[in-house]
């Protein structure tokens, strides 16, 4: 009989975005290592992002149970005064008037450790009586939303039942915490609370080693394992490779002012103002959530404007359609104090394709390690004019070489079929 793996998380299919791929992805490959995957979520999830295609991928044996959610958030797009961005859990009218700046204070020191709070004493109650009747083998909670983890605090608390807490973001050190203008009290309870779970859990789990590092501080001991997101090679079934008919730089997900490669634009716009053949060939593909100051600072330079295509967000599938055109791929990390350990999962779905990746952000960090540990170029400064310009002729004299691919090696390990049997061998153990 297979053992039974307990996942609590907010995103769950038809949520889209970046927040449901890891537990998904593990839940479909679960059953063929002996674990049944049953997913507790929130049944009228507020989130904006929705991909149902994403649903295929749910294996047929995964039980989903769901109990209704109050959000905050259709209240904080009713004073603000039309539909506001919701992103992370942070809400933002992004002009920072003063009503943006209340409800940001309001989320923030009312809503600890997020807008999901509201959850937790009902999905506690709940699951606590269902797992009377219905025992699990081991918990997994997911954050953020870190309200997640608070559940399992509780239902690890009433039940005994072996309990894994997987970090896929930072949360007393996230930067956008500073944004919501946290009194000391409100500083002083995530840290607690977040203390609470890192030494609550039996196993703690996060995506990469500098962020297991400094959760390892955290929780004052170093207890943190990493399992990184991957990519799905069954994902890219019925695709094929193609040569790339332009010099096409494409961008997929999320593209917000803190990651905007202006001096990229900038040195795009010189080159095509100069060489009619460069400009011929160019064009840029952004697919996603591109913010409006982005998209206004790209209609701002003459030579880019009419090479330039913004798609809205795309389903799954389509982003990696878009991928097989590609000639380079653009990587952009935040240029922020917590930039060293974030990996984008885009990153890998980048690597699984093998072709040229132009990377900005901070060489010390765990996405650089990947990227030169499979054999690509480091990560490029956001500022470094010379840099960006020598890369660019590097790359593009590659695409008119007819040399598309990179010889990338160690990529494999990125399978999400690798990666969930590394997470079998860590549940195996906790069941014990």
């Amino acid at each position: 009989m297979n053992k039974r793996a307990l996942i609590i998380t907010y995103y769950w299919p038809p949520s889209g975005g970046v927040g449901v791929q890891r537990w998904l992805k593990f839940a479909k490959y679960l059953p063929q290592l002996g674990w049944q995957p049953v997913v507790m979520t929130p049944e009228n999830p507020d989130f904006e992002l929705r991909d149902s295609s994403l649903l295929s991928d749910v294996p047929a044996c995964c039980e989903l149970l769901k109990i209704p959610i109050r959000e905050p958030f259709a209240l904080y797009r009713k004073l603000l005064g039309k539909k506001a961005t919701q992103q992370q859990g942070v809400v933002s009218k992004g002009n920072g008037g003063t009503l943006s700046k209340w409800v940001a204070w309001l989320r923030g020191n009312l809503f600890i450790p997020d807008a999901r709070m509201l959850w937790i004493r009902p999905a506690s109650r709940y699951l606590i009586q269902y797992l009377r009747k219905h025992p699990v083998d081991v918990i997994i909670t997911t954050g953020p939303p870190h309200s997640m983890h608070i559940v399992g605090t509780r239902v690890k608390k009433k039940t005994g039942i072996p309990w894994l807490a997987d970090f896929r973001d930072p949360w007393s050190q996230w930067d956008v915490l500073p944004q919501l203008q946290l009194t000391k009290r409100s500083w002083k309870k995530h840290k607690r609370l977040e203390f609470e779970v890192l030494n609550s859990a039996d196993k703690v789990l996060t995506v990469s080693k500098r962020l297991a590092r400094a959760l390892d501080e955290r929780a004052g001991v170093p207890s943190v394992e990493v399992i990184n997101n991957g990519y799905d090679e069954n994902d890219f079934a019925g695709f094929e490779l193609q040569k790339p008919d332009k010099f096409r730089l494409v961008h997929t997900g999320l593209l917000n002012e803190g990651r905007n490669p202006t001096e990229l634009w900038k040195a795009l716009n010189q080159r095509c103002a100069h060489d009619s053949g460069f400009a011929a060939d160019l064009e840029i593909v952004l697919a996603g959530t591109i913010e409006q100051s982005v998209k206004v600072h790209l209609a701002g330079w003459e030579h880019l404007k009419d090479r330039v295509k913004v798609l809205d967000y795309v389903s799954h599938r389509k982003a990696l359609e878009i991928n097989q055109s590609a000639a380079v791929f653009l990587l952009l990390v935040n240029d922020t104090a917590n930039a060293s350990w974030i990996l984008p999962g885009k990153l890998y779905e980048y690597l699984a394709c093998r072709k040229p990746i132009l990377a900005f952000g901070s060489k010390e960090s765990d996405a650089n390690d990947i990227l030169q540990g499979c054999g690509y170029d480091s990560f490029l400064a956001y500022n470094g004019k010379q840099g960006i310009e020598e890369r660019l002729n590097q790359l593009y004299l590659q695409y008119k070489n007819g040399e598309h691919w990179v010889d990338a090696s160690r990529v494999d390990r990125f399978s999400r079929k690798k990666l969930t049997q590394a997470l079998a061998e860590m549940l195996e153990d906790l069941a014990l």
